[in-house]
């Protein structure tokens, strides 16, 4: 049973990092950064306003024949706010950890390929609404859908856009399992996204969506945590058939997650360079660290 367990841990959804806490690990240097600084306290002059940079942190748990499997995802958004309404004007995916029987790990080829091409599209948005006793603000970031290894047009946006009314993945194309619905983002020669474990290497394409509710402190630099910011969410997973067989199964989401967020104008964003996205998350995930 307990080879069992194993052999399903690695049919997560997501993918993980490696043991220093920093999904994507072959070491990028950019010449044009010295680290992340810490979250920036200037938080304007509304109560509730979002404007700036922020990084985020989501929680879920997946279970496999009984087990739980933890996953962190990190995100980093640039956001404007316009009366109660806020969008991204830059967001990146930063990449996960699965913390379960065993560790799941991915490498930077693939981090790199999905921080900015696995959302739907630009523009995400949300609301951030004083309450209507003047004491916090009502927190909701809109649903957004996410593709991993497969064709975006046919497997995404084919189905949904920024701005399209909320649906549930099973009305979406069923995800492929080989080319050429399924394509090599990581450019490693192997099909749809690689997924790494001391069991074997895992070759998928990834379909999920998340959107984050809540009510925080006004004049929040930092909020959220377990009960504060509620995380809905889905996820699917096509499985090639490079996969050996005993890394087929995969894992089921199991309930709500959780998730938080820091105010951080000081960041050091990567503008420009081929690695420019790639080194820009390895710093939030750092700062993520120092900050939780």
């Amino acid at each position: 049973m307990r080879g069992l367990l194993r052999v399903l841990t690695v049919a997560v959804m997501v993918s993980g990092c490696e043991q220093d806490g920093i999904a994507g690990s072959d070491g990028v240097d950019s010449g044009e950064q010295d680290g992340p600084s810490g979250p920036d306290a200037d938080v304007g002059e509304r109560p509730c306003d979002l404007t700036g940079r922020w990084i985020a942190e989501q929680h879920t748990v997946s279970v496999a024949l009984g087990a739980n499997q933890n996953t962190t995802n990190w995100f980093y958004y640039e956001l404007t706010q316009d009366g109660d309404r806020f969008t991204a004007t830059k967001a990146l995916n930063c990449g996960f950890v699965v913390d379960g029987t065993t560790t799941v790990t991915l490498d930077d080829a693939t981090l790199r390929s999905l921080a900015e091409q696995e959302m739907a599209g630009p523009g995400r948005g949300g609301t951030f609404t004083l309450s209507n006793d003047g004491q916090s603000c009502e927190f909701v970031l809109d649903r957004m859908y996410n593709l991993r290894g497969a064709a975006k047009a046919m497997y995404l946006t084919s189905a949904w856009n920024v701005g399209d009314p909320d649906k549930p993945l099973s009305e979406f194309p069923a995800l492929p399992t080989s080319p050429p619905g399924m394509e090599d983002w990581d450019t490693d020669s192997m099909d749809g996204i690689t997924l790494r474990s001391g069991l074997g290497n895992r070759y998928v394409a990834q379909r999920d969506y998340n959107e984050h509710s809540g009510r925080v402190p006004t004049f929040a630099a930092e909020f959220g945590g377990q009960g504060v910011i509620s995380v809905v969410w889905d996820s699917q997973e096509g499985i090639s058939t490079q996969t050996a067989p005993l890394l087929r199964t995969t894992a089921t989401p199991a309930g709500n997650g959780w998730a938080r967020y820091a105010r951080a104008d000081d960041l050091t964003v990567v503008e420009s360079g081929p690695d420019a996205a790639l080194q820009t998350c390895k710093n939030v995930q750092t700062l993520a660290a120092m900050t939780w």
